[in-house]
């Protein structure tokens, strides 16, 4: 852990409640069990001193920019790492949080903990494209699809059975993605029974199915699900997958990668490709 960088976004946080520019900072604490964190919020200046940067601050943190209880506090500065500022970014973009509602204070974790320079949303996603993210889909990430590619339809068949058969259904995976936020889940809809609530192979594979289209053109890759799923489901394969063919398929677009305009599936462009109709 970097005691210059914890400081730093102590006093950015610190900063922010005194001039009275946001009404709580969300961060990180230390948990109640060594070597953990746990999300935090700060809502007077000495309270920053609760906050904390090391490589245990994994959560994605903005699955709580879109909740009731967190959206009548008021303006809220967020502690974010860059795929968290994408999700925030495509939150903005589906109009679930206004931009005037959200600071950002940006910090990377990996390799060395640091707060990144302050900036409006739009230059902090310029410095991030030019500094921390890749412009394109992670390279290691792409050739475990390409390896899914190379089996026959009957071999994937059977790789995601196996998968799935695994799922428990509990959730977590929606629970932790800040872009599930659906006051009520499909999964939840019984009038009709969209999705079979049991944990056996039928709705397993409906539900898996159903929440990887769901995600598709605005999964910004931050893991969470993956990272959550009890059962070691590797639940970001598909994700990719489909990020993938956005990419390939919607001149280029990649979630996370804008901060206005409409994401790529809620708009229409003359250009857009048309071959699935044939």
């Amino acid at each position: 852990m970097s005691d210059a960088a914890q400081n730093e976004l102590r006093a950015r946080a610190r900063e922010l409640l005194e001039a009275g520019r946001v009404d709580a900072v969300l961060g990180y604490a230390e948990g109640t069990i060594a070597g953990r964190t746990t999300p935090v919020l700060a809502r007077k200046p000495d309270e920053a001193d609760k906050l904390v940067l090391n490589r245990q601050c994994v959560n994605n943190l903005t699955v709580y920019l879109n909740r009731p209880e967190i959206k009548k506090i008021g303006k809220m500065a967020i502690v974010a790492k860059p795929a968290d500022i994408k999700a925030i970014f495509v939150l903005i973009q589906e109009n679930q949080v206004a931009p005037d509602s959200v600071e950002i204070i940006g910090v990377t974790t990996v390799p060395e903990c640091s707060v990144l320079p302050q900036r409006t949303h739009k230059e902090l996603l310029d410095y991030l494209v030019k500094n921390v993210l890749p412009t394109e889909l992670d390279a290691d990430d792409l050739a475990e699809v390409a390896k899914l590619d190379a089996m026959t339809p009957d071999q994937r068949w059977a790789y995601w059975q196996e998968q799935y058969a695994k799922c428990i259904r509990c959730y977590a995976c929606r629970q932790v993605c800040p872009l599930c936020y659906c006051a009520r889940c499909i999964v939840e809809k019984n009038r009709p029974q969209w999705v079979e609530t049991s944990p056996h192979e039928r709705g397993n594979l409906a539900w898996n199915i159903t929440r990887a289209f769901h995600l598709a053109g605005r999964c910004v890759g931050c893991g969470e699900c993956e990272r959550a799923c009890p059962m070691g489901i590797p639940l970001m394969k598909l994700n990719r997958k489909l990020a993938r063919e956005v990419r390939d398929s919607f001149h280029g677009y990649v979630a996370g990668y804008a901060c206005e305009g409409d994401p790529v599936l809620a708009g229409y462009r003359p250009d857009d490709p048309n071959d699935f109709f044939e």
